[in-house]
This record gives C-alpha cells, structure tokens and sequence, in this order.
C-alpha cells in the first residue's frame, strides 16, 4: 500500500535506515552481461574460492560485482569458531586492496587464518553476501588403528610427540592362479587426496598397471609371477611430503583347495562419484575354481555402452543421476555358498535453486512467509540472510530451512533478503528485495501539500516585509518567525557521472525554526522516447546534517529525466518539502561535447589547520581557462583510513581558498580536488594531507560537515523510513 507523500517524514524518533530502495536503484542498472539465476540483476562475477594451502602461504581471495557496490567487506570465522562471522578491516593489519572494481584479500595461512572467509557488497545499508570459502591446511596423516602417524618436516613418523617409526602391519594373501584381487594400501588422511605410488619388493611398480584414485592397486588373472610384498606411498601434492605406510599385503599365488567366493578385504558398500567421472563398484571375489559375477539392478537394467564388466567389478563410465541407485553383485564358482554383495552408487549433483524468494513488498509488524526451493544431491540445505546477516540472529524469525518465517516485520529487515543452497558439491545462492512500508504514528501533524506555503505564513510574511516602527514590533514578529518552517529552496542539480550527480541547495532564512536534518528525494520521469515510465518518488536513506548543502545521489540509470527535491525536518518534529527542481537529463559520458580530460585540474597548494574542527585549503586555478567551469569538488577523508572519501562542493571559478569546518579535533585529513562544470569534472588534483588543531582538553567528537559520497551502513546516523508517494 502506496501512503501519501505528505505523510513521508513522521516523527524524527521515527529514522530508521531503509535500505531497500538503495539496492533496487542499483539493481536495475542496465548491463549487457546476463545474471546467473540473480533475479536481482545484481551478482558476483568473482567470489572467494575454497582453497587448500600450506603453512606459511600467501592465498589471494577476490570479489567482485557487475555493478560495483558502494564498498566491499570480508568477513572471517575460524575453523573452531562458532556464531557469526567477524569483519576484517586494514586498521587490524589485514592486507586488503581495492582496485578496478575488485577487492582482494591476501592472508598469510596460519592455524588462526584457517575457516571461513565471505565477501559482503554494500549498497546503501543493503548488503549482498558472497558463497563461503574455506581455507585449509594442507596436511598428511596416516590412521593406523587407535594412533594417527604424522611426518614432520624430515620425513621422519611421529607418534604421540615423539619422532619413532610405526610398527609394520603384515597382511598374508594366498590365492589359486587367475583370480583377481584389489590390494588396499591402507588408511590415510591427505588435503587435498595425495598421489600414490605402489611397490612390489622394493621396486616401484609401472603406472600402466590398474590402480584406483583411492589408494588400490588392482591385480588381474593372477600368476605365480605376482606372488610378493606389496606396499606403497602417498605424497602431498601441495606440501610434496611423503608417507610410507607400514602396511605389506604379501601375496602368495598358488594352487589352492576347492573353496567357495570369500571377499580377501571387504570391498565398499557406497561409492560417490561426480557427474561425468568413471565408477568403479568393487567386488573382488576369489575362490578355486575362479568365481563369475552376475550384476543387476532392481527394476531397472544396467546393459548400455556405458557399463563394462570386468573381473573385480563394474565400471560405469561417464556417470550421470540417472546411475545413481543400489547395484547387486552375485558371485558363484559352482561352490555354496553364494557370494552376495551390494554396493549403493551416489552421483553428486550440484545444488540448483529452482525458486528463489519473490520481490515483496509488506508493512511494517506484518507477518512474512517466504520459499525457497532447490535442487541437488545430497538434497540441499538452505539457509537465509538478510543484509548479510544470518537470520539464525535474530529472534522475530524462524526458519526450517525451505521456508522462513518473520513474526513481526520490522523496518531493519528491509533491503536483501538471500537464500543459500550448499550441499557437498557446491554452493548456490539467489536474493530479492525485501521492501517494508513503515507503520503509521497516529496523531501526527498535517503538513501542507508539496512546495505551497501555509496562508498564515505566506501572509505574515509578506505583513513583515511591509512592517515599519518601533523595535518593539520588529522584536515580536523575528519571535513569529523562529515558530515558522522555512522551506530549503529550489535544488539545482550537476552531473558528477553516467549514475549520480550532486545536488545543491538553501535555506531562504535562517530566522525560523531549526533544521535537524534534510533528506533528498528524485523520482525518474522516464527516458526521452517516452518508453519508460516515471517512478514514484524515492528517497535517498541518509541524514544530512543541517549545515551540509550538497548531496551526491547515487545509483542513477544513464540517459534518463529526473525531478529533484530537498525536504527538512525540523525541531519541532514536523518537515516540509522544498520546491521541486527542474527536469535534469542525466546524459551519458558519450554523449557530452566536454571529456574530463578536457577540463583543467586545480592545483592544491596548502592545507593547514586552523582550529580545532577546521582546515583551511588553498589552490591554484587560471583565471581564464579554456573550459569555463562552474567550480570545485573538495574530497577528503581521514589520514587513517583507506575508506570512501566525503565529497563538498565550491560554487564559482574564481574561488581559491576555502575553509572545511565541522572535523574532529587533532586529526590528519587527506584533500583533492576537481573542477566541475554541470556535465562533467576534471582529473584529480595531488593529494595534500592537512590536521586540525589538538584541543586543550578532552573535546566532544564533532559530526563531520558533509555526508560521505559512500556511507558506511555502520554509521550511527539514523534516517527516517521512506514511503513512496
């Protein structure tokens, strides 16, 4: 349900942070590539990646988006830690850059940097979260019973933190000729699996003979030429560490009394394999005579090109899903009893989300189902996030996986809303907007209808414009005015890029009642072919200081018609609307007649301190360049960080020093600039770093003058719930 515009801003207790409208500008940005499953149009186009290292490393995360979000976070949990993940920032001496639209995260691998590691794109205060990866340590062991064999780094075996050989582990095979047998190398843990090598008396036997991935050696139609002692090794491919297992099958071929199939080793009872991938279901029966084995399937037959029998099992090649199921082997040699073995195949499917949570649209306290379903094997399991947050946190919301459920909808659930899908071949995940219409606060005050004034106050003020005598007059109407709402004025806009411009404005008086913040609104008017509809009127989510006069809109779509607006709240917990600008045609830098590199850049020449909340800037620009400009952009941030940089805005060419006040006390600021006309900006000037005066004593921390182009959703500004009109 769509409320009037008049009942936009409520009560300034009211400012909540509504994210959605941030990401829905963002997300229907046109783009020529196609988003996978992202109904949002906004995904990854790089994501952490799972990622298996030694100690001592270097691993390279990346993230990226196809519309590059405000700022890009990581978060990290430990392998042994519990509950949500922590967010890493440089201040805590983590490498991460940000270039080209990427960011990147470089850690050095250490029993502390080993979890889980997530990517979270941020715009606005609505956050999209990247899969998971996990970094692991590569490693080797062996499981020998109830002792785990560990290599250090001299290849030397280690057994409950001392350096000893383990104790060998003889297995006695005596067969009749012909048969077939899988010699088992034995337990082993490796990451990631290790590459195996197989001997026979010491001598390394060629890789033309049969072996499994898994560690087996396979031996067919054996002769007394194959009688010997078999073991073998297993290298980490990463670490390049070897461990030689103690286990030795000796295998004595000969002739053998007349015995019915027995299984030497117990072959497996399930095999999980991939897509595509060959299968080997083992059933390596010996016996005197040699035993045959019958195959089938129940109800469904196993005869096609794919399936070959061969003497210690069947080999499935090019597996799909359709393979997966239980496989019945029947071993006779004419002998009873019968040798019976089944063997379970699973083909791993990737998760696959087949409906992902609708765009919605609710009211604040309402209740709120939504679905998620998906598709895989093993079958999925989903879990949900808001705004990057898993909703295990928090309490209003109860989730069984395909289904979740908000008790009461409040105003911080609004913005993304994802599902993720993960099961062990993959991860998968699929957002939509979450958009809440704020409760109504009865007994609030009309205001009056968009950009008139009331007739008390159009008429008073046009009586004290008249108004001639005594102080004593002029002292009651300056205290009528302080009572009355003064509209900011009329907002000119400039274009900053193809998607965000700047928009300036002021306050006629400054007699009237005291502004405590304003808020921009814009609303598309369509394109100039007329396809496109207007927009209702959005606004942006952030609180603008009173004495801050610009603002930079961002998430704008190129080579469209926009309306602009400035609205004030004020001290007495009531707003009004300023008057609305003029149609601004956001042009796309092709088709602007003046480049940014045909403007010329001022030349910052100093930056000093002045008082404790004040810098001082001065630079250099001629006096008759060859591109007029209309004036300067004035980007600074503090010293000590690597984050987005706040944006001010000069008015006039012929303007050369100026002065940023509302700093905190005793801090190191870095300053650029750009020329600007209302179509483009300049390059960058040098940077120059500048510090505001230390106090005497301890001062209270100062709001900073102007609103960050991008500002973190960690801010502690709160905004007041938007409702489009």
């Amino acid at each position: 349900m769509m409320l009037p515009v008049r009942r936009i801003f409520l009560m300034a207790f009211l400012r909540w942070r509504i994210s959605f409208l941030v990401a829905l500008n963002l997300a229907l940005v046109a783009t020529t590539t196609t988003a996978p499953s992202s109904k949002l149009r906004l995904y990854m186009v790089r994501s952490p990646e799972t990622t298996v290292a030694p100690l001592g490393d270097e691993v390279l995360f990346e993230c990226a988006l196809n519309v590059e979000p405000e700022r890009l976070q990581w978060r990290f949990r430990s392998q042994s830690g519990k509950g949500e993940l922590m967010y890493l920032n440089e201040t805590a001496g983590y490498n991460i850059t940000f270039k080209d639209g990427v960011s990147k995260l470089r850690i050095y691998v250490s029993p502390k940097t080993i979890g889980e590691y997530q990517c979270i794109a941020w715009y606005g205060a609505s956050a999209l979260a990247s899969v998971s990866a996990k970094l692991t340590l590569a490693t080797i062991t062996l499981g020998n019973d109830n002792h785990i064999f560990e290599q250090d780094g001299f290849g030397v075996n280690i057994l409950d933190g001392k350096r000893r050989n383990p104790p060998p582990q003889i297995v006695h095979w005596q067969v009749s000729p012909g048969n077939s047998v899988i010699i088992k190398c034995g337990d082993i843990v490796s990451n990631p699996p290790p590459v195996w090598s197989y001997f026979k008396d010491n001598t390394q036997i060629r890789a033309s003979v049969l072996q499994l991935s898994s560690g087996a050696l396979i031996l067919t139609s054996l002769t007394q030429k194959d009688s010997g002692s078999y073991w073998c090794s297993a290298v980490n491919s990463i670490t390049g560490m070897e461990i030689k297992i103690p286990r030795r099958t000796d295998l004595n071929v000969t002739n053998t009394p007349k015995a019915a199939p027995i299984f030497l080793s117990q072959p497996p009872t399930v095999i999980t394999v991939k897509p595509g991938a060959t299968a080997i279901l083992e059933c390596p029966g010996v016996g005197n005579p040699v035993p045959k084995a019958v195959w089938s399937r129940p109800d469904v037959s196993i005869l096609n090109n794919r399936t070959l029998f061969v003497p210690y099992g069947l080999q499935i090649t090019k597996v799909v899903p359709e393979d997966r199921g239980n496989y019945v082997c029947r071993l006779d040699n004419g002998i009873s009893p019968v040798l019976i073995h089944t063997i379970r195949l699973d083909v791993l499917e990737a998760p696959a989300i087949i409906e992902g949570p609708r765009v919605t649209l609710t009211n604040e306290t309402d209740m709120l189902h939504l679905d998620c379903h998906a598709k895989g094997y093993p079958v999925p399991v989903i879990t949900w996030m808001i705004n990057g947050v898993d909703v295990q946190w928090d309490s209003l919301i109860h989730s069984n996986g395909s289904s979740l459920f908000i008790k009461s909808v409040q105003k911080r659930h609004a913005g993304i809303v994802q599902c993720f899908a993960k099961n062990a071949a993959g991860e998968v995940n699929e957002g939509n907007l979450l958009q809440v219409n704020p409760k109504q606060i009865p007994g609030e005050i009309e205001v009056s209808p968009l950009g008139s004034v009331p007739e008390s106050t159009k008429s008073s003020i046009e009586h004290a414009g008249k108004q001639k005598g005594t102080g004593r007059k002029k002292h009651k109407h300056r205290k009528f005015f302080r009572t009355v709402m003064i509209p900011p004025s009329r907002p000119s806009v400039t274009r900053l890029s193809d998607e965000s411009v700047m928009v300036r404005w002021s306050v006629p008086s400054e007699e009237g009642l005291p502004i405590q913040f304003f808020k921009v609104q814009y609303r598309m008017l369509g394109d100039l072919a007329r396809k496109i509809p207007r927009s209702q009127w959005m606004t942006c989510s952030e609180d603008i200081p009173p004495h801050v006069r610009s603002y930079e809109v961002q998430g704008l779509k190129p080579d469209q018609l926009y309306r602009f607006r400035i609205a004030a709240v004020y001290s007495n917990n009531d707003n009004k609307l300023g008057n609305t600008s003029g149609k601004f045609h956001l042009q796309k830098a092709s088709q602007l007649s003046v480049a940014k590199s045909h403007l010329t850049a001022p030349t910052l020449q100093k930056v000093e301190g002045v008082t404790e909340t004040a810098i001082r800037l001065s630079w250099g620009f001629p006096s008759n360049p060859p591109t007029p400009i209309d004036g300067f952009y004035i980007h600074f941030r503090p010293a000590s960080t690597a984050g987005e940089y706040s944006k001010a805005m000069v008015d006039g060419m012929h303007v050369r020093h100026w002065t940023m006040d509302y700093l905190e006390p005793g801090t190191a600021y870095e300053f650029k600039l750009q020329s600007f006309t209302a179509s483009a900006a300049s390059e960058f000037s040098a940077i120059l770093t500048g510090k505001t005066l230390k106090p005497p004593t301890q001062a209270p921390t100062i709001t900073p003058s102007v609103v960050a182009a991008s500002e973190s959703s960690q801010s502690t500004s709160s905004n007041l719930p938007l409702i489009a009109g």
